[in-house]
C-alpha cells in the first residue's frame, strides 16, 4: 500500500510538474493573503501566564494603577557650573514633556513648603502620630519655646542668616526636623540637595526630570515614539538656551527607566536580527553553493522554503490575526530545520543520478527509500514544536505550533515541489544528465575509518559521553533575568550611575490596598505601615512611600485630635504657648507682630477639630502628589505603597520577611517586576521540564512505531545522547551557564538528532548489506545538513545579548557533536549489530 502511494506521487510529480508548480503558486498567494491579516502584538505582558495569581496581580496593577516605570531625563552639569545657570533649559524640557501626548506627569521641582505654609499648617499636626506629638509637646514647653527662640536668634547671627530667614519665620519652634525625619523614614531615600528646589545630586552636577508616561515600557512602539519626541524636546529646549545664552556651555543629557533601557535593547534586537539573517542567509546558500555547486540548487531550496514560510505565515494570519513579537521568531527556526529535508532528498538524487540513474528512476528511487524517513523526521521535528504548546506561555505555545505545522508544510513542498522544480529544472535534457556534484567535506574517509574499526568509536564515544556527564555536573543554571540583558544599555550604564550618585534606585514594588471607599483604603495602608516600619528598622528594605506619609488614616487623624483636646489646658494650650512665645521674642530682639500671621495658623493647628480628606485639600502641588499614591479604580479605590530596595536594587529573590509581612495582609497585593521574574523563572523551569519530556517520549514512541523494533529505536537515539551530553559538558568546560533561554536548546536538538539518526538507519535498512557503499552517501547529507544547522542556529552567536549567544553556544556544541555521532558512531554500532546477527544465523544454521 504505501509502495502503492509513493508510486502515485512520483508519477504525479514526474508526469504534472507544470500543474504542481502552478498549484503551488496559487496555494502561496493564499497563504500571503493570510500573512497580510497578521499583526504583532508588541506588549511583552501578553506572553506570560494567564492562569497564574502572582502574574494577574502585576498585571492588574499595571492596568489600573498605570505604569510602574519612569521616563527619567538626566542633565549632567559642566564643571564649574551650577543649576541657577540652566533652570531656564531644564524649564523648557520639563514644559515640552508636560505637553506631549505620551507623558502623564512631570515632576522636576521639589515643594517649597514655605509656600504651603497657608494650606499645610492648619492641619499639620493631623499628620503625626502620638509618639510624634510626644516630641512636639516637648517643643512646646515654656522652656522648649525659650530655648527655640534663642537658637533662633543665635542662626540669624551667622553667614547664613539670609538663607536662615524664611525658617526662623515660618518654623520658630523648630517643629521641621520632626517632619523631616518622617519623611526620610517613609521616603524613596534619594541623597540630593533638596534646598536646590530641583532633584539635584548633593555634588551639584547631575539634574533629574521624572516623568510618567502613560503606557508601559514593555510597549515597544510607544518608547520608540517616546524617544524619538524626547530627541525633539531635548534639541527644542538647546536651541532656546543657545540663543539667549551663546557663552553658556551644554549639560550632558542622557536617559534612563525602562523606556530608555527597552528603547535601547530594541535597537540592538533589530541590529541582532538583521546580521543574523544575513549571516544565515548568504552563509546557508554559500553551503549550498560549494555543497552542490550548481546555481539550481538555490532555487531548489529557496522555493519549497518560499512556499513552506507563506503557508504558515498565512495559517498564522488566519488562525491568530495577531503574533506575540516572540512567536515571530519561528521563521528563522522553520528555515533552519526545514533545510534539513532539501539537503538529505536532493542529495540521494544526485548521488543516484551520478550513479548513472535516469531522471525518472532517481526520483522513483528518493521517493521509495528516502521520503520514508524525511516523512518520519519531518513528524519527530514537529512533535519536539508541538510540545511547546504544553507551556503556559503564548509566545511559547504560538511559536511551538506555528513552527510544528510549518514542518509539516514543509514536507509537503519537499515531496511535490522539490521533484517537479527539478524535472522543469532538467526538460529537454532528455538523455542528457546535467553535470552535478555532492561534497562530502571530509566526511567520506570519516565514516569509512569509523565503519573499520568500530570497536574504537564505540569506546572513543563511551568516553566521551562518560568525561561529558561529569563535567556536565558542574553546570550551573542562571536564573536571574539580568543575565540575560544586552551588555552597553546606555539607559542601563546611566541608571547604574543614578543608583551610586543618589544612593537609591527608582527600582521600587508596589504594596497595593483596594476597597470600596478612600476612608478604607488609608485604614489598610496605615495597618500596613505597621507592618513596613520594622521591616525598615531591620534593613529589610531601605524605606517606603505611601499616602499616610502625607495624609494619615482617619482613625490615626481622631487619635491625634483626641490627644490635643484632653491636653488642651496643659501640653497643648494655646493661650499659653502663644503667651511663652512673645515674651521670648521681646526677650531675644524680635518684633512680635511679625510672627502674627504664623500664631493665627498654628492656633488652629493646636484647636482642629475635624479631620482632613483627600477631598478637602484645595492645594494643586499636594492634590497632585498625592495621585500618585491614590488611584481610582473599578472596584473603588486602591492605595498604593512604593516600596525601595536595601542596597538600590531587589535581589533575585523577594526578602523572605516582607513576603511574610504581605501574608498577614492578605487582601492586599504585593507585586512588581521582581515578583513577578521570580514567579516566570519557576514556570519556564517546569515548562522546560514539562516540553522536553514530553517531545522526546512523543518522539520515542514515533521511532518505534517507524521500525517496529525496541533496539533500532534506542540505536536512533544514539546521536543524540552522545550529541547532547557532550554539549552539556562543553558547556561546563566554557564555563557557559544554562539560562531561561539555551534550556529549550535540548528540545530543539531532539529533532535534529534523531533526524540523522533516522536518515543513517533508513539507508542502512534499505540495504543492509550494502551499508558500507552507501553510507558515505548519507553522511554526505547528514554533513550538508549539519553544517546549514550550525550556520542557522550558530548565527546567535554574534548576538549583543548573553542568553541568544548562549543558544549560538549550545546549538553549535549539540548540532556538531550529534551530527559527528550520527556518520561516525551510529554507523559502528549498526555495522557490529548486523554482523553480531549474521553469527547467529550461522550458528543457528
Amino acid at each position: 500500500m504505501t509502495r502503492r502511494i509513493l508510486d502515485f506521487i512520483a508519477h504525479v510529480c514526474l508526469t504534472r510538474s507544470r500543474l504542481i508548480l502552478l498549484i503551488a503558486g496559487m496555494v502561496g498567494a493564499i497563504g500571503l493573503v493570510g500573512a497580510m491579516r497578521l499583526r504583532f502584538d508588541p506588549d511583552i505582558l501578553n506572553l506570560v501566564p494567564q492562569h497564574n495569581k502572582e502574574i494577574n496581580d502585576f498585571r492588574k496593577v499595571l492596568e489600573e494603577m498605570g505604569t510602574i516605570d519612569y521616563h527619567i531625563v538626566v542633565l549632567e552639569l559642566p564643571e564649574g557650573h551650577d543649576i541657577t545657570q540652566y533652570e531656564e533649559l531644564i524649564g523648557s524640557i520639563a514644559a515640552g514633556y508636560e505637553h506631549s501626548p505620551h507623558i502623564d506627569e512631570v515632576d522636576y521641582r521639589i515643594p517649597n513648603p514655605i509656600d504651603l505654609i497657608d494650606e499645610i499648617l492648619p492641619h499639620a499636626l493631623l499628620f503625626l502620630s502620638p509618639a510624634e506629638l510626644d516630641r512636639v509637646a516637648e517643643l512646646l514647653t515654656d522652656e522648649g519655646i525659650r530655648d527655640s527662640v534663642a537658637t533662633n536668634r543665635a542662626m540669624l547671627r551667622t553667614p547664613q542668616a539670609t538663607a536662615m530667614k524664611d525658617l526662623v519665620l515660618y518654623d520658630p519652634f523648630r517643629l521641621l526636623p520632626i517632619y523631616a525625619g518622617k519623611l526620610r523614614r517613609s521616603g524613596a531615600g534619594f541623597s540630593i540637595d533638596a534646598s536646590s528646589g530641583y532633584y539635584l545630586s548633593e555634588d551639584g552636577r547631575m539634574v533629574l526630570i521624572l516623568t510618567k508616561p502613560k503606557r508601559a515600557a514593555q510597549d515597544i512602539p510607544f518608547a520608540q515614539a517616546l524617544m524619538a519626541e524626547a530627541t525633539t524636546i531635548e534639541q527644542r529646549a538647546l536651541e532656546e538656551i543657545r540663543e539667549a545664552h551663546p557663552d553658556l556651555p551644554a549639560p550632558e543629557i542622557g536617559y534612563t527607566g525602562g523606556y530608555a533601557i527597552a528603547f535601547a535593547d530594541e535597537q540592538l534586537i533589530r541590529n541582532d536580527i538583521i546580521a543574523n539573517v544575513l549571516f544565515s542567509f548568504f552563509g546557508v546558500l554559500a553551503v549550498f553553493l560549494y555543497g552542490f555547486r550548481r546555481v539550481a540548487s538555490i532555487g531548489y531550496a529557496g522555493l519549497p522554503m518560499a512556499l513552506a514560510l507563506a503557508l504558515t505565515f498565512g495559517l498564522a494570519g488566519f488562525a491568530y490575526g495577531e503574533l506575540s513579537s516572540a512567536s515571530a521568531g519561528f521563521a528563522a527556526l522553520l528555515a533552519g530545520l526545514g533545510i534539513d529535508f532539501i539537503m538529505v532528498t536532493y542529495g540521494r538524487y544526485v548521488d543516484e543520478r551520478n550513479r548513472g540513474e535516469s531522471r525518472e528512476e532517481a526520483i522513483r528511487t528518493l521517493m521509495h527509500h528516502t521520503l520514508p524517513g524525511v516523512l518520519v523526521a519531518a513528524v519527530t521535528t514537529s512533535i519536539t514544536f508541538y510540545a511547546f504548546v504544553a507551556t503556559d506561555f503564548r509566545g511559547m505555545t504560538q511559536l511551538g505550533f506555528l513552527t510544528g505545522t510549518g514542518i509539516l508544510f514543509f514536507l509537503l513542498a519537499v515531496v511535490f515541489v522539490l521533484p517537479a522544480l527539478i524535472v522543469q529544472s532538467e526538460h529537454g535534457r532528455s538523455g542528457r544528465a546535467p553535470r552535478l556534484f555532492h561534497h562530502s567535506f571530509g566526511s567520506e574517509r570519516l565514516i569509512e575509518w569509523s565503519m573499520r574499526h568500530q570497536r574504537a568509536v564505540i569506546v572513543f564515544w563511551i568516553i566521551c559521553t562518560i568525561v561529558s556527564a561529569l563535567l556536565a555536573t558542574r553546570l550551573r543554571f542562571s536564573d536571574n533575568i539580568q543575565d540575560l540583558r544586552a551588555r552597553g544599555n546606555p539607559g542601563m550604564l546611566l541608571q547604574e550611575r543614578l543608583t551610586e550618585r543618589l544612593g537609591q534606585s527608582f527600582d521600587f514594588m508596589m504594596w497595593v490596598n483596594e476597597a470600596p471607599t478612600v476612608e478604607e483604603a488609608l485604614e489598610r495602608t496605615h495597618r500596613a505601615a505597621n507592618l513596613l516600619d520594622p521591616l525598615v528598622e531591620r534593613g529589610v528594605i531601605a524605606s517606603y512611600q505611601s499616602i499616610s506619609s502625607y495624609l494619615p488614616a482617619e482613625s490615626r487623624q481622631r487619635e491625634v485630635i483626641e490627644i490635643l483636646q484632653r491636653e488642651r489646658s496643659d501640653r497643648f494650650s494655646p493661650d499659653r504657648i502663644e503667651r511663652t512665645f512673645e515674651a521670648a521674642l521681646v526677650e531675644n530682639g524680635f518684633r512680635p507682630e511679625a510672627y502674627g500671621h504664623y500664631l493665627e495658623l498654628f492656633r488652629r493647628a493646636l484647636t482642629v477639630e475635624t479631620t482632613i480628606s483627600v477631598e478637602q485639600i484645595e492645594d494643586e502641588t499636594i492634590a497632585k502628589l498625592l495621585t500618585r499614591f491614590l488611584k481610582k479604580t473599578s472596584n473603588g479605590h486602591a492605595s498604593v505603597i512604593y516600596l525601595y530596595p536595601a542596597g538600590g536594587t531587589w535581589g533575585r529573590d523577594v526578602p523572605a520577611p516582607l513576603l511574610a509581612a504581605a501574608q498577614k495582609q492578605p487582601e492586599a497585593i504585593l507585586t512588581g517586576v521582581n515578583l513577578a521574574s521570580g514567579v516566570l523563572r519557576g514556570i519556564v523551569r517546569q515548562d522546560a521540564i514539562r516540553a522536553t519530556t514530553l517531545g522526546s517520549i512523543a518522539v520515542f514512541i514515533v521511532i518505534f512505531l517507524t521500525f517496529r523494533s525496541l533496539s533500532l529505536t534506542l540505536l536512533s537515539f544514539a546521536p543524540f545522547v552522545a550529541g547532547s551530553t557532550g554539549m552539556l559538558g562543553l558547556m561546563a568546560l566554557f564555563d557557559l551557564e544554562l539560562n531561561f533561554m539555551n534550556v529549550f536548546v535540548g528540545l530543539m536538538i531532539i529533532g535534529v538528532a534523531t533526524d540523522y539518526g533516522i536518515y543513517t538507519l533508513q539507508r542502512f535498512l534499505e540495504a543492509p548489506g550494502e551499508f558500507e557503499i552507501h553510507a558515505t552517501e548519507v553522511g554526505k547529507a547528514v554533513v550538508m545538513a549539519a553544517i546549514t544547522s550550525i550556520v542557522g542556529y550558530g548565527s546567535f552567536a554574534l548576538s549583543h545579548y548573553p542568553g541568544l549567544r548562549s543558544i549560538g553556544y549550545a546549538a553549535i556544541f549539540g548540532v556538531g557533536l550529534t551530527g559527528l555521532a550520527s556518520i561516525t558512531l551510529l554507523p559502528a554500532l549498526l555495522i557490529r549489530r548486523r554482523r553480531k546477527n549474521e553469527g547467529r544465523v550461522k550458528g543457528e544454521g
